[in-house]
């Protein structure tokens, strides 16, 4: 039972069910058993379907595994496969083109007899009547050589009379019509060439015996003529075919040259008539058994030197072909060996590279492809220590960038401030690790809020710290409080935008590089007075969208951290409920797609116009979407940032 269980674990379930079925069906054919042994096959094939697939399966995953047994299974598709189909079309060939040779030359001569038969018969009705009968003796004797039996048959209205005397052929019907060909009465062939008219009939007739038609091709082997089931009436003679009957009229397979020269076996129909029935073609079955080197001497009528060097020059090219092939399988053994040398080399080094041993060489003994990937692994394992080195020390600095990202999300806002009227959302996508776009806002007291949106010139590590210092700077700016200042929109404001961003603009090109700068923009909302007033220095124009019109903000001067002395205006505006305020960075509007067309401001302006009264985060969502669209690639070419400032306190 152990047993049992251990070849039924080897074999699976689909290999112990496939047994049980193939046990089952012989237990059903041998019992009569007929509609189950039918459900038993319908479901053995599928899986032997299956089987056969897992077995290749199994095969391609470990007998192939190695380089050497796929380049001998490649050897044998491209060589010895396309090798054993060439000789069997080469074979297939021969047996075809000898086939049709073999009964074209019986065909062609049975043919020639009948026309033999028409070509008599005419002349003898060109005979007058009363010199028929000499002319028909001497006829019949002239061809008695070439139409063994020939005999005349003539009909008028004296009667019907056979030249020479009637012997073994059938007496014509008078109802005959004029036909050429082979006819068929009583277990016989027959060949005929009958005509008819008004004043009688003439027909010349011979008989198609079976040693007439063993002579039809001499020397070229058997020859037999059957008509329905006359196979079943020839006695077998030296038959080594027992389905061709052989027998001593119908001749014998001539001698073989060599041991090649092997008897084969040709069948074709040939259309006849019945005696009885003349007006409908039957089929009988001409059975050629010859061998390949009777059928070529009787086909070919050249000099026996001729055929003989045809002979020699096939033999030796055949030679030559088998002399390339053992070459071609000696270079490609020693090939082979050599590639699989190598490849098992690269393989051992490339295992000692993983477990971190660098110091395995390979030998490097050819000035072929192999030789010189064999120097590159080495030239490889030489180098990659320093490339470890420096992977690490990449690893650090990603650390480090990491660090710097994590340590810039702690400068942005984290959480949305108090509505104070105007609702903000902000939206900050980096091109890398951190951005060099700024953005910012901050309560002031008495219903004020501060916002801020910047973008500095480059990006990464850079970028990021004169964001960080732009930051810096505007908080100390704000928690010192500017002096106050006048205007026409407030009478006693507590921060004046211009002198804050020139103050800021001084920091910034004092305490960084002269090639530093960035666009900044800064504003100050009162909520009592829904008054809006900003600095804005050479940022992009913020867009304001009021029932449907849109309106872009002024620009007060140039950017911040380039010209030490530079002066900044602001301006200001009365904000409307439900009036939408857009602040972008370069990022939004200048990507490019594949045809060099960048997204543009006015796509923006449609964008935003179109979906104004949805939700201001779905606003920042479908923007940010149609940007990344628009590039149709996933990398960001520079740092995106979008914010939105909506009027959301009573009229």
């Amino acid at each position: 039972m152990s047993r049992l269980r251990q070849v039924a674990g080897r074999l699976g379930r689909s290999g112990t069910a496939f047994v049980i079925l193939i046990a089952a069906g012989v237990l059903f054919y041998f019992t009569g058993l007929r509609l189950l042994l039918v459900l038993d096959l319908l479901a053995l094939f599928p899986l032997a379907a299956w089987l056969t697939f897992c077995l290749l399966r199994y095969v391609m995953r470990n007998s192939l595994w190695s380089l050497r047994n796929r380049l001998l299974f490649v050897y044998g598709l491209i060589g010895v496969l396309p090798m054993a189909l060439i000789l069997l079309l080469v074979g297939l060939g021969a047996w075809a083109f000898l086939n049709e040779l073999a009964l074209y030359l019986v065909n062609t001569e049975l043919q020639h007899r009948i026309e033999a038969l028409q070509f008599v018969q005419d002349r003898l009705r060109t005979v007058p009547p009363e010199a028929r009968t000499s002319a028909a003796l001497g006829i019949a004797g002239s061809f008695q050589g070439f139409v063994p039996g020939l005999t005349f048959e003539l009909s008028d209205s004296t009667g019907v009379r056979w030249y020479p005397a009637k012997n073994h052929v059938p007496e014509i019907p008078p109802n005959w019509p004029n036909r050429h060909g082979l006819v068929y009465d009583d277990g016989r062939f027959y060949e005929v060439s009958h005509f008819r008219d008004n004043s009688g009939s003439i027909t010349a007739i011979a008989p198609l015996s079976e040693e007439t038609t063993a002579d039809l091709v001499p020397h070229l082997g058997v020859i037999a003529l059957f008509e329905g089931s006359g196979l079943e009436n020839n006695t077998a003679f030296d038959n080594p075919n027992p389905n061709f009957p052989i027998t001593r009229e119908n001749g014998r397979i001539p001698t073989p040259v060599n041991r090649f020269d092997i008897a084969l076996s040709w069948a074709s129909t040939v259309p006849h008539y019945d005696l009885k029935n003349p007006d409908k073609s039957h089929s009988a079955v001409l059975l050629v058994q010859s061998r390949p080197s009777a059928v070529i001497r009787a086909f070919f009528s050249g000099k026996e030197v001729l055929r003989g060097f045809l002979y020699d020059a096939f033999i030796g090219i055949g030679i030559l072909f088998l002399f390339v092939e053992a070459v071609a399988v000696m270079f490609g053994v020693a090939l082979a060996r050599r590639m699989t040398n190598s490849v098992n080399q690269l393989y051992n080094g490339t295992q000692s590279v993983i477990h971190g041993d660098f110091r395995n060489r390979i030998p490097v003994r050819t000035r072929d492809q192999l030789g010189d990937l064999s120097a590159s692994f080495n030239h490889m394992t030489s180098t990659l220590e320093r490339l470890f080195a420096v992977e690490k020390e990449k690893e650090r600095m990603q650390t480090e960038l990491e660090i710097a990202r994590e340590v810039q999300a702690q400068l942005y806002p984290k959480e949305a401030p108090p509505a104070c009227g105007l609702r903000l959302t902000v939206r900050c996508d980096p091109a890398r690790m951190v951005s060099g776009d700024y953005y910012d806002y901050q309560v002031l007291g008495n219903k004020r809020l501060a916002f801020a949106i910047g973008d500095v010139a480059g990006k990464g590590i850079s970028a990021a710290l004169l964001m960080a210092t732009l930051q810096a700077a505007l908080r100390a700016q704000l928690a010192g409080r500017a002096p106050m200042h006048e205007n026409e929109c407030s009478s006693a404001p507590e921060i004046n935008c211009s002198a804050l961003v020139t103050q800021l603009n001084r920091q910034l090109y004092a305490t960084t590089a002269p090639e530093k700068y960035a666009t900044f923009f800064f504003a100050l909302w009162d909520e009592e007075t829904r008054t809006l007033t900003y600095t804005n220095a050479g940022h992009l124009s913020p867009l304001l969208i009021r029932n449907g019109e849109v309106r872009p903000l002024d620009s007060n001067g140039l950017v911040v951290g380039a010209i030490p002395h530079a002066t900044y205006d602001e301006s200001c505006l009365i904000v409307e409920p439900g009036d939408l305020l857009v602040c972008y960075t370069d990022g939004i509007t200048e990507p490019e797609n594949a045809y060099g067309e960048m997204f543009g401001e006015e796509r923006l302006i449609e964008l935003v116009k179109k979906h104004v009264h949805q939700d201001d985060r779905d606003i920042v969502r479908i923007v940010m979407e149609a940007v990344r669209s628009w590039t149709g690639t996933p990398e960001l070419f520079d740092d995106m940032t979008l914010l939105l400032a909506r009027q959301v306190g009573p009229a």
